[in-house]
């Protein structure tokens, strides 16, 4: 009947050494993924941070040049002329979606 005993009381201590075993491995891997994702979220704050400067920063801000009524005139004139949106974006320094928008009568 001793024999029963000890092996049980073994069983028991095996039993408890694998289940710390178990919660010890469980408890490093979630610091690690914790302290990945620490480090993540560190960056993105850091990248977040630098694209709002970005966006404040005025050359990386759109276009504000209005077309002056005598380059449509001459967008006209030269579309007229049979010249392609190549050709007139070259001549006159705007853009293609420039030129068909005011060949098109788009906003302007």
């Amino acid at each position: 009947m001793k024999v029963g005993v000890t092996l049980l009381k073994k069983l028991k201590k095996d039993d408890y050494n694998w289940t710390g075993k178990y919660i010890r491995e469980y408890n490093e891997m979630v610091s690690y993924y914790e302290k990945q994702l620490e480090e993540k979220n560190r960056i993105i704050e850091s990248l977040s941070l630098e694209n709002d400067n970005l966006r404040k920063n005025i050359k990386f801000q759109g276009k504000q040049k209005q077309i002056s009524d005598k380059d449509i005139d001459k967008i006209r004139k030269l579309k007229n002329e049979g010249k392609s949106y190549s050709y007139i974006s070259n001549e006159t320094g705007w853009s293609k979606a420039t030129i068909s928008r005011v060949i098109n009568n788009k906003n302007y």
